[in-house]
């Protein structure tokens, strides 16, 4: 793996490493209170913390994110507060949405992001319009919104990225390839080589990046 730090300061880089740090420290601590039966689900990120971190830090405050169930990064790198995150997963009455909708079923409008939409491909149009909301109000500002290679099997995928090719919007789509959707293997999900190529269907620029280089996620989402 090569990392470009290019104008990056030894500081930026520290900040980078210790964002990445917290999100896979905590997932190790929820992954215990599962197994005591604290807590009644968790869909673990370990391992791509990189994407999750690396939007969320290139982006800014302000900008709309609609994250999945795997992207604790993205809620940790824009300081929610641990205690109430926490408070959530246990179904606490303190917690984001009273608890009552466990891992990441909840957004914060404070801190710009969208809750998930269990079916994953749903949440690009959310984006779609958070990125419609910007373009008419002429700010310069973009919407990210991420899936997984099982989501861009569904309709709703399609759908977004054609109206944001068609309305020319500021929108970025995250797709986080894991190699399976649930228990589906990608060898029965599609037959290109890579699903940035979807993209080119579209008129829309399609990019493959290591998801697990900071780096490059930063770099490519700061564009």
């Amino acid at each position: 793996m090569h990392f470009e730090r290019k104008d990056l300061s030894d500081e930026q880089l520290l900040h980078f490493y210790r964002s990445l740090l917290l999100p896979r420290m905590i997932e190790e601590k929820m992954l215990v209170l599962l197994r005591q039966g604290r807590i009644s689900k968790w869909f673990s990120g370990i391992g791509q913390e990189a994407i999750a971190t690396g939007v969320a830090l290139a982006l800014e405050q302000d900008e709309w994110i609609m994250p999945l169930h795997r992207n604790l990064g993205v809620f940790t790198t824009r300081n929610m507060p641990l205690h109430k995150l926490v408070k959530q997963w246990q179904g606490h009455k303190d917690g984001y949405s009273k608890g009552r909708e466990r891992s990441f079923h909840f957004g914060s409008k404070a801190h710009h992001i969208c809750g998930m939409i269990s079916h994953l491909g749903p949440q690009l149009a959310v984006a779609d319009g958070a990125a419609l909301a910007h373009k008419l109000r002429r700010e310069n500002k973009v919407a990210v919104a991420f899936t997984g290679e099982g989501g861009t099997s569904e309709g709703d995928f399609h759908e977004a990225l054609n109206i944001a090719a068609v309305w020319d919007l500021p929108v970025i789509f995250i797709i986080e390839n894991n190699g399976y959707g649930l228990s589906t293997p990608v060898e029965e999900q599609y037959r290109s080589e890579s699903l940035a190529e979807r993209a080119k269907g579209y008129g829309m620029d399609g990019i493959k990046i290591d998801g697990n280089n900071i780096l490059s996620v930063f770099d490519t989402v700061k564009g």
